[in-house]
């Protein structure tokens, strides 16, 4: 338990928030792999531009990957390669749904959905349990900052840590288009 804080995170769930309060973000935080890496894995090229895209930004640790699409949010054809040799967390929220997911070397570890922690699954779905009471994930009613204290548990349990500085970089982005069709 430690490390990373609902507030350290504050910041990057209100930059995908509307002026309303409807979040709306899917990032994944991945260890040990470059932004370059991260996308050659997801089959995103750099510099191409569609309806969607992913943006990558080098942080401590390894990766985050932004994506305005959403289709990193379906394991079947992210979570499993991004997480080859290393891990991936996954924090989505919108208005109809909101969920975070755990890879270690493509196992599904842990996945959860914001407001309903106790229907939690994996294939050790209590290992992020100390960490997601430190957060206060674990109650299933309204919380003032689930999705900054699921960024927070992604940064704990992958050791990537993305700073205002780091998203304020130049990131790699390219298209995903081609993510959509595999859901």
């Amino acid at each position: 338990m430690g490390g990373a804080a609902a507030a350290d995170y504050a910041w990057l769930s209100d930059r995908w928030t509307d002026g309303v309060g409807t979040t709306e973000l899917c990032i994944n935080f991945v260890r040990d792999l470059s932004p370059a890496d991260a996308m050659r894995r997801i089959t995103v090229t750099p510099g191409t531009s569609g309806k969607v895209s992913v943006a990558a930004y080098a942080a401590q640790g390894g990766t985050v990957l932004a994506d305005t699409g959403w289709g990193t949010r379906y394991v079947t054809n992210v979570a499993e390669p991004l997480s080859l040799g290393t891990a991936v967390a996954t924090v989505f929220a919108n208005v109809e749904d909101s969920e975070f997911s755990f890879w270690s070397n493509e196992r599904l570890i842990t996945t959860f959905g914001l407001y309903g922690y106790r229907y939690r699954e994996g294939d050790d779905s209590d290992r992020l349990l100390a960490d997601a009471r430190d957060l206060n994930l674990c109650g299933d009613g309204y919380c003032e900052n689930h999705v900054a204290g699921a960024l927070a548990l992604a940064s704990r349990v992958t050791g990537v840590h993305l700073s205002r500085a780091h998203y304020a970089r130049p990131a790699l982005t390219g298209s995903s288009d081609h993510l959509q069709a595999g859901w």
